[in-house]
């Protein structure tokens, strides 16, 4: 598919400042870009680069000029490469159809204008969505139900009594559902509790790849509108994640723990169950939460504190060995200054 520089900047509310009627079907860095490409450039040294690629075009901001490129000028060139992308590379579409391998309970309500892929199963009084996808291997539990335009990759399976809003994606593998992990020791094993709650994902998540959410214990794991989970993430039973918050790859989130919205955590975090972090927080990448933390500041380490604190405490982490030397040195002195004096030949 190929647009004009001046479509794509009309698309992003930018100007095309040189050849706005070149023709634009491909989005490439700068080092492997050919003609016919847009490629992008946030700062000086990677608007040079550009330059003197073999792109047809740059998308940059706003104070950025070039006497042989046409600039495709916007106020926020990273929100904008965001916004071209899915111009030049669409997603691939899918018709509404049921593949005939698929199965479908008498009870299941499928929106005319879905896609049910090969060999999905879709349970007893399940609803699935208009426009929703379900690719290929996919299972939807019994009353479980999907909004608008849901996407499931291949392999996604949703437990019983789910709750997925609209214009949800979750990738390949994921797991939504599954029993949280509860046990109580009784005499001499463990007695498992049933999970009999459910998953509530709200409006326009994205899910990544491999994760887990967990069916609440009674009440639901609840996961806010907005929220982009990344790869290989834990969610445990009851857990509350707040609206448009960003969890990084690998984080272990115990049960019932609540994340206020608009926080962020990065890769392999883990957090204690039942510990509250309050909205506009970010946690630094492999720390843990012990405890509860205020919203609106940052935090890092093992327990999480704040960060300055955290630094100051890495700082002084590395001078102790210096420090040690200096400590073994003055019980020296110390020790020698405590000494007798020597007899007198």
């Amino acid at each position: 598919m190929k647009f004009t520089a001046n479509e794509i900047a009309e698309q992003v509310g930018g100007e095309a400042v040189g050849d706005g009627n070149i023709e634009l079907a491909g989005f490439a860095q700068a080092d492997v870009a050919k003609p016919g490409d847009l490629t992008f450039a946030e700062n000086e040294k990677y608007f040079r680069l550009a330059e003197e690629s073999q792109a047809s075009a740059i998308l940059a901001p706003e104070e950025f000029a070039s006497e042989t490129k046409t600039v495709i000028r916007v106020k926020n060139a990273r929100i904008a490469f965001a916004r071209v992308l899915p111009m030049l590379f669409p997603e691939k579409e899918f018709p509404p159809s049921i593949h005939p391998t698929a199965i479908i309970a008498d009870s299941a309500n499928v929106a005319d204008t879905a896609y049910i892929g090969p060999n999905c199963v879709i349970g007893e009084s399940a609803a699935i969505g208009d426009q929703s996808v379900l690719e290929a291997n996919c299972t939807v539990g019994d009353q479980s139900v999907l909004g608008q335009s849901v996407r499931l990759f291949a392999n996604v399976t949703i437990y019983s009594q789910c709750r997925i809003g609209d214009r949800v994606r979750i990738h390949a593998g994921t797991v939504i559902g599954s029993d949280g992990y509860g046990y109580v020791f009784d005499q001499d094993h463990h007695r498992k509790i049933p999970q009999v709650g459910g998953v509530v994902i709200e409006n326009d998540v994205e899910i990544g790849a491999n994760c887990t959410v967990d069916r609440g214990a009674l009440g639901d794991t609840l996961i806010g509108e907005g929220t982009k989970i990344d790869n290989l993430v834990q969610i445990a039973h009851n857990v509350v994640i707040g609206k448009h918050c960003i969890i990084v790859a690998q984080n272990g989130i115990g049960g019932s723990a609540q994340i206020g919205e608009y926080s962020m955590l990065g890769g392999q975090v883990g957090i204690r169950g039942h510990t509250t972090i309050g909205p506009k927080a970010m946690i630094a990448a492999k720390s843990t939460v012990l405890n509860n933390l205020e919203g609106g500041k940052q935090y890092m380490g093992f327990p999480a504190i704040p960060n300055f604190q955290a630094k100051r405490q890495l700082i002084a982490a590395q001078q102790l060995p210096e420090l040690i030397k200096r400590v073994r040195e003055l019980e020296k002195q110390l020790a020698n200054k405590d000494k007798p004096a020597a007899d007198d030949a």
